[in-house]
């Protein structure tokens, strides 16, 4: 940061405004190429990485999950723009990420004790006819979130809706009335009152 202050007090006291401008825009070759030769590398090896750890890598089925595709994202754009960073480096990082989601997950899976701790427990918003406007407030969900989604869903009416349910994952799922003989999908969904 001192350097481009360093150059932009000097440009303006030569009064060479297009030095400033041409640094901003392009500082020289080396970075340029550097950045073409990490991208060259590290995105296939991304790319083998993931197609390796499965879809669950990229899917978004909780909060862990998401942390996970940002990280990858956030890691993918600090190799190829940090030149301290080696490509041993920036595989070692990606590699690491996708084992932690792969061990956190298949701990889920197999401990109901784990999941709790990692997984959201998915909320009733409305159901039985009525909105579950404590689990709406505490989740800063307003009426138009709702509407939005059960547009969504093709229906325009309430008296179409069995329920609305807040995902673990943070999106609306609406379920359409009809003539269920059991509803296994809506155990462990929280909120509804009996």
């Amino acid at each position: 940061m001192t350097d481009l202050f360093r150059v932009f007090h000097t440009a303006n006291a030569v009064g060479r405004s297009d030095i400033m401008f041409d640094l901003v825009i392009f500082d020289n070759w080396n970075k340029l190429i550097r950045i073409f030769l990490m991208t060259l590398l590290i995105y296939p090896f991304l790319i083998v990485l993931l197609r390796i750890s499965g879809k669950r890598s990229l899917a978004k089925v909780n909060i862990f999950d998401f942390i996970i595709s940002v990280a990858l994202g956030a890691a993918f754009a600090s190799i190829l723009l940090t030149r301290s960073i080696t490509f041993a480096d920036g595989a070692l990082l990606l590699f690491l990420l996708i084992f932690f989601q792969f061990i956190i997950s298949k701990l889920e899976v197999h401990s109901t004790v784990f999941a709790k701790l990692i997984k959201a427990t998915p909320q009733f918003l409305y159901v039985d006819g009525k909105f579950n406007e404590n689990i709406m407030k505490r989740n800063r969900l307003g009426m138009d979130d709702l509407n939005g989604a059960v547009r969504k869903e093709g229906m325009a009416s309430y008296e179409q809706v069995e329920a609305v349910v807040l995902e673990g994952d943070g999106t609306l799922s609406v379920i359409e009335k009809g003539n269920y003989t059991s509803k296994e999908a809506l155990d462990g969904v929280e909120g509804k009152e009996n």
